[in-house]
């Protein structure tokens, strides 16, 4: 009995490490190049000039310029922007507050940078539908920063936009930034991807142990609560698996007529809205967690991901009453 124990709990571990390493192998790469890039930015002394474009945006929600050249980085990288604001926290250029703040503020520049991953998957297989369902998600990313614009705008003091004063310094060259941008990145990737690597391998064990299989169960029902046909609880399970899934089912109930274009957009919203637990807790928690340390991580995830739902339900509800 004992070894049949061991034996599966052995053969749950190593499932879960191989699946680990599969999401990790996809994520890592890019959390490392996000980092070099904001400490190559940073060490190339060139924040000023990038936050000078963002400063009617930062001066609006009375935040640093340091917090402007991170809202203009997230347009390239967002990890690289969440970067620079957890090192200017670290070296006491920003409050706690204006951390919160201006990392929320990238929702707009984040989702933007999703039309790589998002449009080549949902014009071949939802053609019009799917634009107009990325456009929607564009729309949530923009009011979310609007609001926490106003947020900023009335919680922080209004001298807190002023820019902080640096001793003048001399620029060094490329490579010579490169070379300062590698050897900054190292204690930050230390603690980065120590934080991250067991984070993600705790959730893979409850992956692999169909933890998000069974609450994708038991939040299934709920869907009778939102405006979506009973033909689209399909999409909404498949929804809790990957985007892939759920989008090439939406995009065989369309073709076959089951679901109209109206009904595809709101069952793809509810099924975001239900899933941004499981998904929040398989990719988000390592993400944030290991970027800005397991309390402040967390805190800016929750409240950003419950302003993001509220926001969705209003477009939800707005969608299927008045079109």
């Amino acid at each position: 009995m004992m070894q049949m124990v061991y034996s599966g709990i052995y053969q749950l571990l190593t499932s879960a490490a191989g699946l680990s390493f599969s999401l990790l192998s996809k994520t890592v790469p890019f959390m490392i190049i996000g980092v070099v890039f904001a400490e190559f930015i940073i060490a190339l002394k060139v924040t000023d000039k990038v936050a000078y474009l963002a400063r009617p945006i930062s001066n609006f929600a009375n935040l640093r310029d340091e917090c402007g050249a991170s809202f203009m980085t997230a347009f390239i990288s967002p990890t690289s922007a969440n970067s620079m604001l957890a090192s200017f926290h670290n070296d006491k250029l920003i409050e706690k507050k204006e951390l919160f703040i201006a990392s929320m503020m990238t929702s707009f520049p984040a989702i933007l940078m999703h039309w790589r991953a998002l449009l080549p998957v949902l014009i071949p297989l939802l053609g019009m539908t799917g634009i107009i369902y990325f456009c929607i998600l564009v729309l949530i990313g923009f009011i979310k920063t609007l609001f926490i614009m106003l947020v900023g705008r009335v919680l922080l003091e209004k001298t807190s936009c002023e820019p902080v004063n640096h001793p003048v310094e001399i620029r060094p060259g490329i490579k010579e930034a490169f070379k300062i941008s590698l050897q900054s990145s190292k204690s930050i990737l230390k603690r980065i991807l120590g934080m991250t690597i067991p984070v993600f391998f705790i959730v893979c064990v409850l992956i692999t142990a169909g933890a998000f299989d069974v609450l994708a169960d038991h939040l299934a029902f709920v869907c009778v609560y939102f405006p979506i046909p009973p033909a689209g609880l399909s999409i909404i399970v498949a929804q809790f698996a990957n985007f892939m899934a759920a989008h090439s089912t939406a995009s065989t109930l369309l073709s076959t007529g089951v679901l109209t274009s109206k009904e595809i957009i709101l069952t793809l919203l509810v099924g975001d809205v239900l899933s941004s637990v499981t998904m929040a807790m398989k990719f988000l928690i390592p993400y944030y967690v290991g970027i800005f340390g397991p309390r402040i991580g967390l805190q800016i995830l929750a409240i950003a991901t419950t302003i993001r739902i509220a926001i969705m339900l209003v477009i939800i509800f707005t969608l299927a009453l008045f079109l």
